[in-house]
């Protein structure tokens, strides 16, 4: 089994891994990951570029106070159950192996966030339960079929990712919570909710955390603020879990720079609701056009992304890349997902455009 899940970001090959010619990140398209395809607010870069040198030279604050003092009043939360992180992705690793025993029970939803299954399965030897979601139903959760699921397979530890990657489908807050009622106790849920922000703020589980002891939420501020080059995330853990979570991560779990850039933009919730609507209209425009092309479909989503099915998907694949246009694969490790399928980012008037044109000319 591979050490490491298979991720997007093979556009910055196209650039330089070096760093030598970041202008030629003008000329490349990076569909095939999730970033924003909008700036972060004003705030945040005029702070960053009065006061970069200081960030750059200067130790963060040693736990990131700041920045879970700031999470704590905009999400109104209490301060004492937020764990900050450097991204997503460092949450998972520190705090995944606290939480499930070797060789646990673990479900997980089939498509989802491929890193998810394949931590739990090759550094965890979880015993691995793929929930598949149906096509024919827009691959969207049943609460019911999952309710089932979960009381009769029982899973120790139950990962989600809410609005879904890669397939954009949001499952609503109030059928969630009904599915988390029938869950028991001794269930740990944790959910992922990378993409909420382009939904709404108010379909976010966290605050339930309050009040379920079961309950874990991921929130990344990469894709929804536009900071995924800065790495900064939290969870949100009931006290109990959290005091276990906290003893994992390490002093000075986000730079300096990320924490006053998360900061900043935590304040400036105006601007990037305005973003995430335009986003919508964006996703709106290229997914009508590309629905116009014979034989391609393209698949409802309610995030910065979408599917789109054709036949050859990776022979179109291949030939977007000579155009320097990079878009996310698919494997044969999910039942529901194939061949068929490219996941495509939302980027802005232009290089949707672009992406648009050259599909219509390869298909």
């Amino acid at each position: 089994m591979d050490l490491r899940a298979v991720h997007g970001g093979d556009f910055f090959r196209a650039i330089g891994l070096d760093f030598r010619h970041l202008s030629r990140s003008g000329e490349v398209i990076s569909a095939d990951v999730l970033d924003a395809w909008f700036d972060p607010a004003p705030r945040v870069i005029e702070t960053l570029r009065e006061h970069l040198p200081f960030l750059v030279r200067t130790s963060p604050p040693t736990y990131a106070e700041g920045f879970v003092e700031a999470v704590a009043e905009a999400r109104g939360l209490d301060a004492a159950t937020i764990l900050p992180g450097a991204g997503s992705s460092s949450l998972i690793f520190a705090c995944l192996p606290v939480l499930i025993d070797r060789g646990a029970r673990v479900l997980v939803l089939d498509p989802m966030y491929g890193e998810y299954a394949h931590f739990a399965a090759s550094q965890l030897d979880a015993n691995l339960v793929r929930h598949e979601l149906a096509v024919g139903n827009g691959f969207a959760v049943d609460t019911d079929s999952l309710i089932r699921a979960t009381v009769e397979l029982a899973p120790a530890t139950v990962l989600l990712v809410n609005p879904n990657s890669p397939t954009g489908v949001h499952w609503p807050r109030q059928e969630f919570l009904r599915w988390l009622d029938g869950v028991p106790e001794t269930t740990l849920v944790w959910v992922d909710e990378t993409y909420v922000d382009y939904v709404g703020a108010g379909e976010s589980l966290e605050t339930e955390t309050a009040r379920r002891r079961n309950l874990i939420v991921l929130k990344s501020m990469s894709k929804a603020y536009a900071l995924s080059g800065l790495r900064v995330a939290y969870l949100v853990a009931p006290a109990p879990l959290y005091h276990r979570l906290a003893l994992r991560v390490p002093p000075w779990p986000v730079g300096l720079a990320a924490q006053v850039a998360a900061v900043e933009a935590l304040r400036d919730s105006e601007y990037y609701a305005a973003r995430y609507q335009e986003t919508h209209r964006l996703r709106q425009e290229v997914s009508l056009r590309l629905s116009a092309i014979p034989g391609l479909r393209v698949h409802a989503s309610q995030a910065n992304f979408y599917l789109a099915e054709m036949a050859r998907a990776r022979e179109t694949a291949a030939r977007l890349r000579e155009r320097s246009i990079f878009v996310k694969e698919f494997d044969d490790s999910t039942k529901a997902l194939s061949s068929h399928h490219l996941r495509i980012s939302v980027k802005d008037r232009e290089q949707n455009a672009r992406i648009a044109e050259a599909l219509e000319q390869f298909l």
